[in-house]
């Protein structure tokens, strides 16, 4: 079974300079959601820096403590060969869920029990979180689609690293 490869710097490079477009992108949808419910009066600049950052940081310890991508490659690669469409798209699904899962609980959290204006009973946290789930999902898959190779791509080049091949089938070890 094939593994994935990737060196300690790579990894970090890889999920600081990934989760800057994913926090930022979901702290907006999720403002966006609560002023279409009428949750929020209105869009906030605080409490969007505060996501941001919060969701940015939560995001960067998923990546580098759960590894989602090491996580998700001996699923994917049962589904197709590393760099097929089949294994690019069960790594997308598998790691996405991973960071919706936690993030959505996590800034639910956040947004209803920490920061103003509102403070929400458990059912209210629950709803929240499944009404964010769906939308927050998508917009992190299409953006995993759209900038995963070229920031791997970037990280490769600021660490010095050369794109790893996996080890398994086809590699030459």
């Amino acid at each position: 079974m094939p593994e994935m490869k990737q060196s300690k710097f790579f990894l970090l490079a890889d999920t600081l300079i990934n989760n800057v477009p994913m926090a930022l992108a979901v702290s907006v949808m999720c403002q966006g959601i609560a002023i279409l419910q009428g949750q929020v009066p209105q869009w906030n600049w605080g409490i969007y820096g505060i996501n941001a950052l919060v969701a940015y940081l939560i995001a960067c310890v998923i990546g580098l403590a759960i590894q989602p991508p090491k996580r998700a490659f001996k699923l994917a690669a049962k589904h197709g060969a590393p760099g097929s469409k089949e294994f690019g798209t069960w790594m997308g699904i598998h790691v996405n869920t991973w960071y919706t899962t936690i993030l959505v609980i996590c800034m639910t959290l956040l947004n209803t029990e920490v920061l103003p204006p509102v403070k929400a009973s458990f059912i209210g946290v629950i709803m929240g979180i499944l009404v964010n789930y769906i939308p927050v999902w998508v917009l992190c898959f299409v953006i995993s689609l759209l900038l995963m190779k070229p920031i791997e791509k970037l990280a490769h080049k600021l660490v010095g690293d050369e794109d790893v091949i996996p080890s398994g089938e086809g590699s030459q070890e």
